[in-house]
């Protein structure tokens, strides 16, 4: 069995990756590695049957199956795959698979500490601090909280999970279709999502871009944002209005926005988003903890013993619409 790995051009490497020979051994198969980077791919094996994409946003899917037309799987390093022809892919017979569900905690330890920085007061310390002051003010129990995640897949609920640990009082969920899940109190469809936003302390966005989602969190959801609210965006920054944003954030001063994610990507110097003091702005980085390369190749590993023995591989993507 011929793999390609299309590494990262910042040579952010794993342990793991020399693994990947020896990890048939049970199934006695061969497996030559071949690793190239996204501007290598012109050199990539004809007979290659398996990819294993480290490089982050990586869209040459046409043509890696024009170099090498035997390749019948493909393994990404994302959660989303908005960048890549997912039907098509599907439509050739390609089997596509994800990282999902690998980068969960981290990112859900990073919501946890954007809801703490608007509830403890740290962000407003912080621009004390700047101005040479202190202010006395009384800060927020996390039992006094309750909390909306718009988006309760694997992302969403892991979010819900670490605020419940936290000790949040309720949380609610939005999905396409609603149906009971553990984390959650309630899950709700988003046809609730503006009376909702209003009921809640924490507004989490989680979701994946996709036509239905792009711009599902607009003017008149953001309008509905309490004066002393925290608004986290960890899923797309094309489900946000940023210019609605700005305007509500400059009317809510005991609100906090956490972006990590923006529309367009990074924000231009110009955009008025900048110039709130309430928001911080990361940059797509919410889960990108130093252990996380390993993990991803953990996973690849995995999925490759079970690709070897004809059983299902974990987070095959099985059409578009799912993203």
């Amino acid at each position: 069995m011929k793999v390609a790995v299309i590494d990262r051009p910042d040579g952010a490497d794993s342990k793991h990756l020399d693994d990947i020979p020896s990890s048939l051994d049970d199934f006695q198969k061969a497996v030559e590695v071949q690793r190239l980077l996204p501007n290598q791919l012109s050199h990539i094996d004809s007979d290659t049957e398996v990819v294993f994409v480290r490089a982050g946003y990586w869209n040459e899917a046409d043509l890696l199956l024009q170099l090498a037309p035997n390749v019948s799987w493909i393994h990404v390093n994302m959660t989303g795959v908005e960048h890549l022809p997912v039907s098509r892919m599907v439509r050739a017979g390609v089997k596509l698979t994800t990282c999902r569900g690998v980068l969960d905690r981290a990112i859900s330890e990073f919501v946890l500490g954007s809801v703490l920085l608007w509830s403890k007061g740290v962000l407003q310390s912080v621009i004390d601090t700047h101005r040479r002051k202190t202010v006395y003010r009384e800060l927020k129990a996390n039992g006094e909280l309750t909390a909306l995640i718009i988006g309760s897949g694997s992302i969403g609920s892991a979010c819900a999970h670490t605020m419940r640990q936290a000790g949040l009082s309720r949380i609610t969920g939005i999905r396409r279709r609603p149906e009971p899940i553990p984390e959650f109190d309630e899950v709700c469809g988003p046809e609730d999502l503006q009376r909702l936003i209003g009921e809640n302390d924490v507004v989490v966005a989680c979701l994946p871009a996709t036509d239905e989602t792009r711009g599902i969190i607009g003017r008149p959801e953001l309008e509905q944002l309490r004066d002393e609210s925290v608004f986290v965006n960890v899923g797309r920054g094309s489900t946000v209005d940023h210019i609605a944003l700005a305007e509500i954030m400059l009317a809510r001063p005991g609100a906090v926005a956490v972006l990590d994610v923006t529309d367009p990507e990074p924000l231009p110097e110009n955009h008025p988003i900048w110039e709130r003091e309430n928001v911080v702005i990361s940059p797509h980085m919410s889960g990108d903890t130093a252990s996380r390369h390993d993990a991803f190749a953990l996973l690849f590993i995995d999925n490759l013993r079970r690709y070897s023995s004809g059983e299902e591989l974990r987070n095959q993507v099985v059409s578009s619409s799912e993203h």
